[in-house]
């Protein structure tokens, strides 16, 4: 009886008779009303109109296809896919359904903690340690200077309030990781001017999501902001800054990898490796997330983290791994030398990332942009000469970046970096490498996109006029349109 009182409580039952001798609540009565509640919860499998289904199809058939297209083209497949998600979001053809777009926004930001993840298991770590300080200066130069220059001519020149300015410029201060991932390739990335691009970038989202915090409290009226906004994430991120490559130091030393390598079947090391992959991202950036710092960094650590821990597979494991790659050729022989974490990430996740979560991560971008808001403000076309202005004013802010190259001594390539390589890094003379970095900083994206429709509040004066948030979207949009192009062509031009 004590069990059937429970179901009444908890899947409202109605009220039962009250026992008798002759009328026990049987075993098979219990078990009855469990399996008919249970099927009242249950989500009623149904199969989706044909429309959905044509719909969905073409969706991800078309974002590989425009992607395959702007790579052949630019080098930059992910304006393909953006393209796409524009014309079949809610602001064009208005094709995909509510929950449909909420599920590819979630499924596109794993493929953006996949892809930094990625960034992170691929980077060179020594030219990661040795350019940290030349990465803070960028990083700080990207964030000042686009917020100064925001300030100055949106408050002098077009009139809006300070707040707005700065809500403006803190939009425009943060870079597109997951644009910068997706044409770095993992030769790039050990270059130094890769290596600082990263960290800048990392380090500009950071701050972004930061400021991100403090531009929601600006939009709400109701107080003061709380120091634990402020200096909750900088001490955390620190913190896991400091830690982390402390804790990969202690583990390399005890050759963790190595030694669960040994313990698990020889059949199943692949297996158990991508189990150690999957188990240390998750930890990651969940850690990260309710730790109060951003998870894409906690992404980021976790691919550093198993970074260092493929220094304590022995010559033997690596040659291993080139022996196997040679008779099954299952994944790129740049990545053999990086160990078999690497080899590993490349054989079961990669494909997944390149054809399916990167594409549909950018075409979430896409169809997250405001694009009906570019045409007309308030009544007037102002709004696009207005937003092209600033457009232009946020790549000189960002491309001014590449400047920072040139307070350090260019590095020399030494034999031990050519070894633990496998071959010469792409060669770039300083001016070339402070270009590159200058033009790949210059894409925003979905830090921007999430800082702005905070702002929108502050931007729009409580619903006065919307001409301030017009014009910071199109600044996000050229920027990341312009940003993607200028680097893919000039990656195409060094690959002649």
């Amino acid at each position: 009886m004590r069990h059937r009182i429970e179901l009444e409580y908890y899947f409202d039952l109605p009220p039962s008779p009250p026992p008798t001798k002759n009328s026990p609540f049987s075993t098979e009565v219990f078990y009855g009303v469990i399996f008919r509640n249970m099927v009242q919860q249950t989500a009623i499998y149904e199969h989706p109109p044909a429309t959905i289904i044509l719909t969905i199809s073409s969706f991800l058939f078309l974002i590989n296809v425009a992607d395959a297209l702007f790579e052949w083209l630019i080098n930059a497949g992910l304006i393909g896919s953006l393209i796409i998600g524009v014309v079949y979001g809610p602001q064009a053809a208005d094709v995909l359904p509510n929950e449909l777009i909420t599920s590819l926004i979630q499924l596109g930001y794993i493929g953006l903690l996949i892809l930094v993840f990625e960034a992170g298991l691929t980077t060179n770590t020594q030219l990661l340690i040795d350019n940290l300080l030349l990465s803070t200066v960028a990083a700080v130069v990207g964030i000042g200077v686009p917020i100064g220059l925001s300030m100055l001519l949106l408050h002098v020149a077009y009139g809006y309030t300070l707040l707005q300015s700065f809500a403006a410029g803190a939009a425009l201060s943060s870079t597109s990781l997951g644009t910068t991932l997706a044409l770095l390739k993992p030769e790039w990335r050990q270059m130094r001017a890769g290596a600082v691009l990263l960290s800048a970038a990392l380090l500009d989202d950071i701050v972004g999501l930061v400021i991100a915090a403090i531009i929601a409290q600006l939009a709400d009226t109701s107080g003061g902001i709380p120091w634990q906004i402020i200096v909750q994430p900088i001490l955390v991120s620190v913190a896991f800054g400091i830690l982390v490559p402390l804790l990969a130091y202690l583990l390399n030393r005890m050759r963790v990898t190595h030694h669960l390598g040994r313990v698990a079947p020889k059949r199943y090391h692949r297996r158990s490796l991508l189990f150690i992959i999957v188990a240390v991202l998750s930890g990651f950036v969940v850690g990260a997330r309710y730790a109060g710092t951003s998870d894409l960094f906690g992404a980021y650590l976790a691919g550093i983290l198993l970074n260092f821990l493929t220094k304590g597979y022995t010559t033997e494991d690596t040659i291993l791994a080139a022996e196997e790659q040679k008779t099954t050729h299952s994944y790129p022989p740049s990545v053999v030398h990086e160990g078999l974490l690497t080899t590993t990430f490349a054989r079961y996740i990669l494909p997944a990332l390149q054809s399916f979560l990167s594409p549909i991560f950018f075409a979430s971008i896409g169809i997250s942009l405001p694009i009906r808001a570019l045409g007309v403000a308030d009544g007037s076309s102002a709004v696009i000469w207005r937003g092209i202005v600033y457009a232009i004013l946020m790549l000189l802010a960002k491309a001014v970046v590449g400047l920072t190259i040139f307070l350090w001594p260019a590095p020399k390539i030494t034999e031990v970096e050519v070894a633990a390589l496998g071959h010469l890094p792409p060669t770039l003379t300083r001016s070339q490498a402070s270009v590159f970095l200058g033009l790949a900083m210059v894409a925003r994206g979905e830090i921007a996109l999430i800082v702005a429709q905070l702002a929108r509040p502050i931007l729009t004066r409580s619903g006065e006029s919307e001409e301030a948030y017009a014009v910071v979207v199109w600044a996000i949009l050229l920027c990341t349109v312009g940003g993607a192009v200028c680097v893919g062509v000039f990656l195409r031009s060094r690959s002649r």
